[in-house]
């Protein structure tokens, strides 16, 4: 009889165990809580936007994508802002004052905005000029700021491009599978994963 209260007692044990293990596995991939890795996007402000009528939404999906590749990285908090720090489209410098107010408001260390340049069709001649192949680029300049001492940390350009069929479609939502399956969006895609890169990594080594 003892035996076998023994053995029922190291069953549970176990099954608790096997219960519980698979919580704190899911818990210790969370970032922990690091205000030092705390990040804020605002929207993008677009430098030509008769450019982009064919993208849904482009000034805040861009921003969405790059804060979903940081959040996925787990070394950063992140949260997205939908006000453009820019006037008419146009990206303006924030004031000091303002990026510490941001700071504040959102609990975040640091703030990422950027504009979208350029992101025209052009006509490349083939063979001689006897036809032409269109070709289309995005051109993407982002700023870092340190949003408590209110200064500039980095500025940064990226760029991509594809040929052909460049046309993407306002149906078709930012960086979802109808987006991802045209040429200039999977352009844009490997554009963001560009600049989610370069700016983890820059960060990951201020202290």
């Amino acid at each position: 009889m003892r035996r076998l209260i023994l053995l029922l007692l190291r069953a549970a044990l176990l099954l608790s165990t096997t219960a519980v293990a698979p919580s704190l596995m899911a818990e210790s991939l969370l970032p922990a809580h690091d205000p030092a890795r705390s990040i804020l996007l605002s929207g993008f402000a677009v430098n030509k936007p008769e450019q982009l009528s064919d993208i849904d939404d482009i000034a805040q999906g861009l921003s969405h994508e790059i804060a979903r590749r940081l959040r996925q990285s787990q070394q950063f908090e992140v949260r997205t802002m939908p006000e453009l720090l820019s006037f008419n489209w146009q990206l303006q410098a924030p004031p000091a004052r303002l990026l510490t107010q941001l700071g504040l408001d959102y609990g975040a260390r640091y703030l990422i905005t950027g504009e979208i340049r350029n992101a025209g069709i052009r006509n490349v001649p083939q063979l001689f000029g006897l036809w032409s192949k269109p070709s289309r680029s995005i051109e993407v300049e982002m700023y870092v700021y340190d949003a408590p001492a209110g200064n500039l940390l980095g500025r940064f350009e990226f760029s991509a491009s594809a040929d052909g069929d460049v046309h993407i479609g306002r149906e078709h939502v930012f960086g979802g599978v109808g987006f991802r399956a045209t040429r200039f969006g999977q352009a844009i895609e490997s554009l963001v994963d560009e600049a989610a890169q370069t700016i983890a990594s820059q960060l990951l080594m201020r202290p």
